[in-house]
């Protein structure tokens, strides 16, 4: 069963249908006050060059401890959120904490943030506001030619309980206009958890063991929240490109199946894979349009790579091997699909296109597993690789074969999952002890550790902002 709290009502304390209605206000809204033509030496021209910038604590007009505090949390959560994708270098709010905060622009001390390097400095100023409260955001220039100058200004409508969602418009809003960059701010993570420690019942197998259920986060891990509650194993959950929908493995009826659960309809999930105790489905993933998915399926007689519409109709058979085939993923385009197969003797990633003809291995290493495609305009695939029981995220270039490890070797490093940019990819490692979720970006830099209650695998990152 869905956890019909979350669908129903608010996630956070904001209601999410809100957010996708057409005709409505938006939860999260801006309007640009101002967008003066001038830019920092350091544009959106030349964005391989870093400006270097300020965030110091908001301004309130009054004073009003809850609206302080909500303007603190967008603050550093903004910082935070501006710092991961790496586009600008932050100057750390520890350091900037006794620069004197102030709305007045002639008033800034520009002399301080100079002496720390900064080009620029984000000034933010909350006030209440008929339906909540606005806080207006404004890039003043430090150096040069541009001191004094508003560079980047608007003002965005919050509601008081969440202004973690302010914060990631806001620097969604940020990164797309500074540099025509879609930031993953909004985004979220799927993943499957332990951490409420439930017994598992009517789990048709020997050990019954401790149960295992979907959960989704920010893509920080902030607002975990709960999304099966059938005490059973439900595994690999996989977002529809929409981000209304989890396909996710389940065994609730004793043997594993393809679940579809809505997040904004209570209702009951869909089984689309139609499976028995006979003929078994496991590890969805969707299609780029939403309207099919691949999956894995012993109804062949073995494991083999299937696909089927969302609804139910059209199933077919893609692979047709003896070996075992299975944790399928789609191209961009959807032309074609990766999966695991250990058909030469050991599990290596293929490529076969979306019809079942073509079919290319794709990497000749150590086994490999769980493979997960870029998103366009990148051409590449992350998997696990390595014999164990240590293993590592490889990411393989599809037309030049070209092989790059991401991780350290620290730990066991599985079940890659890239952000909707591509700039990162959410795995799991048991670096930190238990298995937990942390981020990796393209340069191997291990971004920030996503969660750390119970045990915590396969993660999903969602294709759009939720």
């Amino acid at each position: 069963m869905i956890r019909r709290t979350l669908l129903a009502c608010a996630l956070g304390g904001v209601t999410l249908l809100a957010l996708r209605a057409p005709g409505r206000d938006d939860t999260v809204w801006a309007e640009a006050l101002q967008q003066q033509q001038t830019e920092l030496t350091l544009s959106l021209t030349n964005s391989s060059v870093k400006e270097k910038l300020g965030l110091p604590d908001f301004t309130v007009e009054v004073s009003d401890v809850e609206l302080q505090g909500a303007s603190k949390t967008v603050a550093d959560v903004l910082w935070s959120d501006l710092d991961f994708e790496e586009e600008f270098y932050m100057i750390p709010r520890t350091v900037s904490a006794s620069v004197p905060v102030t709305s007045l622009l002639d008033a800034l001390p520009y002399d301080r943030w100079a002496e720390l390097g900064a080009d620029g400095v984000i000034v933010g100023t909350a006030r209440r506001s008929a339906n909540g409260w606005d806080v207006d955001i404004r890039l003043v220039g430090v150096k040069g030619d541009y001191v004094k100058k508003v560079v980047f200004g608007v003002e965005y409508h919050c509601t008081l309980p969440n202004p973690r969602l302010c914060a990631h418009y806001i620097s969604d809003d940020f990164h797309k206009k500074r540099r025509l960059l879609d930031g993953v701010a909004r985004t979220k993570l799927a993943f499957t958890s332990d951490r409420d420690a439930e017994r598992m019942s009517g789990r048709l197998i020997a050990d019954s063991g401790q149960g295992k259920e979907i959960y989704i986060s920010d893509y920080d891990g902030a607002n975990p929240q709960r999304i099966t509650v059938n005490r059973s194993l439900n595994l690999g959950p996989a977002w529809s490109p929409d981000g209304r929908f989890l396909a996710y493995t389940s065994w609730v009826s004793g043997y594993p199946d393809i679940y579809v659960a809505s997040l904004f309809e209570v209702r009951a999930p869909t089984r689309p894979a139609g499976g028995t105790d006979k003929l078994q489905n496991q590890l969805p993933a969707w299609s780029p349009d939403g309207m099919r998915l691949a999956f894995a399926s012993n109804r062949s007689g073995n494991w083999d790579i299937w696909v089927v519409n969302r609804d139910g109709s059209g199933l077919r058979n893609v692979t047709h091997d003896p070996a075992t085939d299975n944790a399928p993923v789609w191209s961009p385009n959807g032309a074609e699909i990766a999966f695991t197969s250990d058909r030469t003797g050991s599990n290596q990633i293929y490529v076969i296109s979306s019809d079942g003809v073509g079919l290319d291995r794709l990497t000749s290493e150590c086994p490999c597993d769980r493979p997960t495609w870029s998103p366009a305009p990148f051409n590449d695939v992350a998997y696990t690789y390595g014999q164990g029981p240590g293993h590592d995220i490889n990411i393989i270039d599809v037309a030049t074969k070209r092989v790059l490890t991401l991780t350290d070797g620290k730990g066991d490093n599985e079940s890659p999952s890239f952000a909707p940019n591509g700039r990162h990819i959410a795995f799991t490692t048991t670096r930190y002890g238990k298995t937990q979720i942390a981020i990796v970006d393209r340069k191997g830099t291990i971004q920030r550790r996503v969660t750390d209650v119970g045990t915590n695998t396969y993660p999903s990152w969602s294709r759009s902002p939720q």
